[in-house]
């Protein structure tokens, strides 16, 4: 009986803690600065000559922004402008 208890004690933490970090979202402000730093790298890759440049540049560009936002998303506790404790996001 005591077993089942600390079993069951023990799932409702787990479960408490992966809410938590679950309801961690990655706030507006970050998601805007992502979306204007890929904005402002596209447009710097326009400025290329060479077709097959500007595919690598904007295709770099894309998976910048998609880094980003998982990186954010996952982050446990992101805040804006870093968005990040750990400094991942700082310029």
């Amino acid at each position: 009986m005591r077993r089942i208890v600390m079993v069951i004690g023990a799932l409702a933490l787990t479960s408490g803690l992966l809410v938590a970090a679950a309801s961690a979202k990655c706030p507006k402000a970050c998601k805007q600065e992502f979306v204007q730093t890929h904005k402002s790298c596209v447009q710097s890759c326009k400025l290329l000559s060479d077709k097959a440049a500007k595919k690598a540049c904007k295709k770099s560009c894309a998976t910048d922004l998609k880094t980003s936002k998982s990186t954010c998303k996952h982050a446990t506790s992101p805040t804006p402008p870093g968005c990040s404790p750990s400094g991942a996001f700082l310029e």
